[in-house]
């Protein structure tokens, strides 16, 4: 798990160090740095497993990325990550800078380093490998570094593991969708591959299909299953751009029984089908270490958000069915917020009002908790009706 998160330079962001929770959310006002926050945790992750230009995700071109008024031409990305499986294991300390050239997407690894807890005062600095620092493992193991740097190489790769971003749309998710061997166990961007990911699961694990199918079943008792069957869909051709071209072909549509006959899961609400996709994140078998939503309250009803997010945290707890993704997002939603503590939550604002960003974890504010009351208050009713100032006791 990803416990503490450091970024610097990056976009609109000079530097922010928060500490981060199992679930976690991030709010603030619009143009706040939220969005950039997640992708710059994303491309830390992605960073062991592919090329740096492919980890920056978006359209980029030279120093975009990099903080305009920075002193250098780089970007610095820090996290520390244990295993959450295990309170008494390791923690490990890892930092990348990357360089930017004047032009194109020629990114490099300035730096990379690696702490761990029994001896944080100790910082190896890695040689930089390339393109990728898992693919290139191997590698390593050929150059003047001893068998120990090697063993924390393997063991930070494995802890960081993966990142998936999602901005999701429940038109997207509830849409037929083709069979697509490069989207296996995950989605779209947007959700599209709700149908083709739960058809994997399905394939993967039966009997772990009928349960996420009775999960979903016991918060939508108007529904008696969710099916998947094969039909007419949608499959999406991507272009270098981003953007994608889309055919027909036979695929895989999600259907959900009712006891009046089936219905396509096009025809359900939007809070229904955005509740069974992170049912199916969460019980994926190969679900990342980290899922980063943005803003997943579009579409659901105020009072089913709380719902959500205490099926997350209750999914979360399950060590039975073995590691669970961590969960960050962004929302602007005081209902969403008012199902978490202040331990969870960090504020971004820009200072002075124009300025960088600046991060402020709630569970700082003064008398936060004594605010709160004994119960009497939501947090998401003190963020709606406090100014910034106010909440994070600057009046």
């Amino acid at each position: 798990m990803l416990t503490r998160f450091e970024v610097r330079d990056y976009k609109c962001i000079e530097h922010i160090d928060i500490p981060l929770t199992p679930i976690h959310v991030i709010v603030g006002q619009n143009d706040s740095g939220k969005t950039s926050l997640l992708e710059a945790i994303f491309a830390l992750h992605r960073s062991v497993s592919r090329s740096l230009a492919d980890s920056l995700v978006g359209a980029w071109d030279g120093e975009e990325l990099v903080r305009a008024g920075a002193n250098s031409h780089s970007v610095e990305l820090g996290g520390t990550f244990v295993n959450s499986a295990n309170a008494e294991a390791l923690a490990y300390a890892y930092r990348l800078g990357i360089g930017f050239p004047r032009s194109g997407r020629n990114c490099v690894r300035r730096y990379e380093s690696y702490r761990r807890s029994d001896d944080w005062d100790l910082e190896i600095q890695v040689p930089v490998v390339s393109p990728e620092m898992v693919s290139a493992l191997s590698a390593v193991a050929n150059t003047p570094i001893d068998l120990g740097e090697l063993e924390w190489l393997r063991s930070i790769a494995d802890l960081i593991g993966s990142a998936h971003l999602y901005r999701l749309d429940p038109k997207a998710m509830a849409t037929p969708t083709s069979v697509d061997t490069g989207r296996v166990f995950r989605l779209d961007e947007d959700g599209f591959g709700l149908p083709t990911l739960l058809d994997d699961i399905l394939g993967s694990d039966p009997l772990l299909f009928i349960k996420l199918s009775e999960h979903f079943c016991t918060y939508f008792p108007q529904f008696t299953r969710v099916k998947v069957q094969t039909e007419k869909a949608v499959e999406r051709n991507y272009q270098s751009t981003g953007f994608f071209t889309a055919n027909h072909v036979n695929g895989r549509a999600i259907y959900l029984d009712m006891p009046e006959g089936p219905i396509r899961a096009q025809q359900a609400s939007d809070g229904a089908v955005l509740f069974l996709g992170l049912l199916a994140l969460m019980y994926s078998p190969r679900a990342p270490k980290v899922l980063l939503i943005e803003e997943p309250e579009k579409g659901v009803y105020p009072k089913r958000l709380g719902e959500i997010i205490d099926l997350l945290r209750r999914l979360s707890s399950e060590s039975s069915r073995g590691p669970v993704p961590q969960i960050i997002m962004t929302t602007h939603s005081p209902y969403l917020l008012s199902a978490f503590s202040p331990d969870e939550v960090t504020l971004l604002r820009r200072k002075d009002g124009t300025g960088p960003v600046e991060a402020f974890p709630l569970r700082d504010a003064p008398h936060i908790h004594e605010r709160l009351g004994d119960n009497e208050f939501y947090l998401g009713e003190l963020w709606y009706n406090l100014s910034e100032e106010e909440l994070l006791g600057r009046a």
